[in-house]
């Protein structure tokens, strides 16, 4: 049963599940930072139907497809609904002007893995490492800032192998993603408060 589970190559499907969103950070969460105003998160058609099939890290893995696009999309609303003072999503910047952010987060790469005990027990430990883009627009379109964020390795302890494992690996990939949307947070806070010194130095320089 072990070998199979491990080395059968079974295929799982990866999706967007809210209830896999965590409510807030945990201990391992970077710090949560407020931003200023009104989130549009942008997407396109395209990014939306993107889907991955991961890189394996080890030769215990499962095959996975994974629903990036919608993930990315749906977790980056929850995140910056709670660490704004909303969100919205949209596919085009028709409105663009009525938001203080206009953001657009792109999974770039996305690796799993199985790691186990020497012994080769019954227990493995997922392990989950994503990679994400978030690009900051004007209201035309224009790149304000753009970032790559890497979670690093992602894991919470081993799991016993079975089917439970693919639902492990799915709150581990839910987990990594929204840990990567509040470091972005982060680093729009600090772009936000960058942007008002500067305007303040302009507003007494015109003095």
């Amino acid at each position: 049963m072990l070998a199979t589970l491990l080395f059968g190559g079974c295929a799982a499907s990866i999706a967007y599940r809210a209830a896999y969103v965590p409510h807030g950070p945990s201990s391992s969460s970077p710090p949560v930072h407020r931003v200023r105003g009104r989130v549009l998160v942008f997407t396109t058609f395209s990014d939306d139907n993107r889907s991955i099939t991961p890189g394996a890290t080890s030769v215990t893995a499962f095959e996975m497809s994974v629903q990036a696009g919608i993930m990315a999309r749906e977790i980056a609303v929850t995140v910056f609904s709670r660490v704004a003072d909303g969100a919205d999503e949209g596919h085009d910047l028709a409105n663009a002007d009525r938001y203080a952010i206009v953001l657009r987060p792109q999974i770039e790469n996305l690796e799993y893995g199985f790691t186990h005990p020497k012994h080769l027990g019954i227990e493995v430990t997922p392990q989950v490492r994503v990679v994400m883009r978030i690009t900051l627009l004007d209201p035309t379109g224009r790149v304000l800032l753009e970032k790559d964020y890497d979670s690093g390795p992602v894991t919470n302890g081993r799991s016993m192998v079975g089917e439970r494992l693919v639902e492990r690996t799915d709150v581990l990939v839910h987990q990594a993603i929204y840990d990567l949307m509040l470091r972005a947070a982060g680093d729009i806070h600090m772009f936000q408060q960058t942007q008002a010194a500067a305007a303040r130095v302009n507003q007494t320089s015109d003095r």
